[in-house]
């Protein structure tokens, strides 16, 4: 907490907001403070639109691709395979990624059965959780007030609601991220209490101190095997901003490193094992994701699709942090960090420092997807959080300690828009909820080329019609007021893009589902038939088509780019041996036999196979999105 633990007798000391004495009988104490019975409603409250926003819809669309299917599929195979060492794509080695996410979504499936709800409820588990986590962190630093206000700005981001219902690591490793600052935070002020007199109370502290770096290296653990070193990087870096800002605090500076040596090893007791049995498993894993991914990755040597310019991060936080990114602009204001209190200026830096150094760190790697610096979104909600709604030292005329009156809370003031661009910048949060239904339309008819949906006339004209009210409306409005609208009002905005997609899921080109394909190949394959897939990876079409591709039966492969998956590990060319189709001839002479051949092709597969002047006609079966289904017989 932003709270320094107090010997015996002593007063209320303002700039923590939790340091009050215990007051006897008081209703709902926490911590020692008497708190509103309106409180535990907000936390009710709180848990039920998280629960409601995460899983809401959560099942209704199908797997996209590549990610999705891929990271399914990889699951689906642990479970066929009774393999849970070594990821399978396609039933090669798949070793782009530590274990985690597929453990859990392996997990989930044993429970809950193969479909798109079991696969995605690890995801909305994840998004809960950094959703505690963040809401735990706002209150240590600012009051319950800043915590109720960074859970809600977290889960109502672009970004952050998109990848807690998309199958990537991102989510999962956010998480861990989160937890990592909160247990670290409450370590350093666990500290606060070492230089009281009382020996006593010194042991406590010590103990307390080395429990929450104990939790802390446990989540870092998690966040290894999810994603790797990255989950080490973001939270080390934020404490050592800590420990360089009080470097004058030598006894600070000892804890902290006699506390990282039990801390490194305990890390490293849970995370070995696995890549150590990996590595004595597959000889080729450690040059490939040691050398290829982690520092491929930093030096852009094994990027294939994934480049971005210096500046690519600046647009995704820009458009992902809606509808809270245009308050960005007053975070970073001398006025503000004078207005702090020496705790909260230590807390400030803190989530400074987590949000600059993962900020800087993906935008210097070659390697760019908007997803990566998801991590940040966590301590930047309670920046923000912080700076408008986080509880303010008391005024000098406060009545605190009047008339021996310690139990009366204090005057508090909170922050409002103090100057004409402030409220410009309040007035475009309450509008970009409605600015970004508009352009999810304009996305959906132009760049998907989606025409057959008859609610976007309708719903361009009402979003202009609130763009237009919302600005006019919220001239006049407080920063909170105008909050809480921005709230409802993009979530209502995610709720119902969540409602749309599935609809247009296989209009979605590169992110298309597979499903209507994978479950048409089930319906029509025959035993003794053979399947071909050409011109590139259906990644998660065995996770539909299952059974009729399974480690006894895979699909002959052709037209794939040997550096692409399922090649791109070592050995996995030879691994599918004869199943290579090395050119379009090699597929036509497999079409001309007797056996009947069920191809899954990639836009224009059809059109070659039929340039081939087979003696017999091909039998169109199902187009999918960009994917054909067709045969020989």
């Amino acid at each position: 907490m932003c709270s320094q633990p107090r010997p015996a007798r002593q007063r209320y000391n303002a700039h923590c907001w939790l340091e009050r004495p215990r007051l006897a009988g008081a209703p709902w104490l926490k911590n020692g403070v008497a708190l509103s019975p309106n409180l535990s409603r907000q936390r009710w409250l709180l848990l039920a639109l998280t629960l409601f926003n995460l899983f809401f819809l959560l099942g209704s669309r199908s797997l996209n691709e590549p990610d999705e299917g891929r990271y399914a599929e990889v699951a689906r195979e642990m479970l066929e395979l009774h393999d849970w060492l070594v990821p399978h794509i396609w039933y090669v080695p798949h070793l782009d990624k530590p274990p985690l996410t597929y453990w859990a979504v392996a997990a989930s499936m044993t429970v809950f059965g193969r479909n798109a709800w079991a696969v995605r409820l690890p995801l909305a588990l994840a998004g809960l959780s950094a959703v505690w986590a963040v809401f735990l962190l706002g209150r240590a630093l600012g009051g319950h007030r800043a915590g109720l206000w960074s859970a809600l700005l977290l889960q109502s981001s672009l970004l952050y609601f998109v990848m807690a219902r998309m199958l990537t690591t991102d989510i999962f490793l956010t998480q861990f991220i989160a937890w990592a600052l909160f247990c670290f935070w409450r370590g350093w002020r666990a500290l606060d209490a070492l230089g009281n007199a009382e020996e006593t109370e010194r042991g406590q502290a010590a103990k307390r101190f080395f429990a929450w770096q104990l939790s802390a290296w446990t989540v870092l653990a998690l966040g290894f095997l999810t994603k790797g070193p990255i989950a080490l990087a973001v939270p080390l870096a934020a404490m050592s901003a800590l420990a360089v800002y009080r470097r004058a605090d030598r006894l600070r500076w000892k804890l902290l490193l006699f506390a990282a040596l039990p801390g490194l090893t305990w890390l490293a007791l849970l995370v070995a094992p696995w890549f150590v049995e990996v590595f004595r498993t597959v000889p080729e894993a450690f040059d490939y994701m040691v050398k290829g991914q982690v520092a491929g990755h930093i030096l852009g040597t094994t990027i294939k699709n994934r480049q971005g310019p210096p500046f690519y991060f600046f647009g995704v936080l820009a458009v992902g942090l809606l509808p809270w990114s245009p308050l960005l602009g007053w975070l970073w204001r001398r006025a503000h960090w004078r207005r702090l209190s020496p705790c909260q200026k230590e807390g400030w830096l803190f989530l400074n420092a987590a949000v600059l150094f993962t900020f800087t760190l993906f935008s210097c790697m070659h390697a760019k997807l908007p997803a990566y610096i998801l991590p940040l979104f966590p301590p930047l909600a309670v920046l923000l959080a912080l700076r408008w709604f986080g509880l303010r030292t008391p005024e000098k005329n406060s009545d605190v300690g009047v008339a021996g009156n310690l139990h009366s809370r204090p005057a508090v003031t909170f922050p409002a828009a103090e100057s004409r661009a402030e409220r410009w910048a309040w007035r475009a949060a309450l509008s970009s909820p409605w600015l970004m239904f508009v352009t999810f339309g304009l996305v959906l008819r132009f760049v998907f080329e989606v025409t057959d949906q008859t609610w976007l006339w309708p719903g361009w004209g009402l979003a202009l019609a609130g763009l237009a009210g919302a600005s006019f409306l919220g001239r006049g409005w407080t920063p909170e007021r105008c909050a809480r609208t921005a709230v409802a009002l993009s979530l209502l905005n995610l709720w119902t893009v969540a409602f749309v997609i599935p609809k247009v899921e296989t209009q979605l080109r590169g992110n298309q589902t597979l499903r209507p394909l994978g479950e048409a190949l089930r319906d029509a394959y025959r035993p003794g038939d053979r399947t071909v897939c050409w011109g590139r990876l259906p990644q998660g079409l065995p996770f539909y088509a299952a059974p009729v591709i399974n480690a006894a039966q895979r699909p002959y492969l052709g037209g794939i780019s040997f550096d692409r998956p399922p090649y791109e590990f070592p050995g996995n060319r030879e691994r599918f041996g004869p199943l290579v189709l090395p050119d379009l001839a090699a597929l036509g002479r497999l079409l001309a036999g007797p056996t009947r051949v069920w191809v899954v092709g990639f836009a224009g597969t059809y059109r070659e196979a039929q340039a081939l002047e087979l003696k017999a006609p091909l039998r169109f079966r199902a187009q999918v999105g960009e994917w054909e289904l067709f045969a020989n017989h």
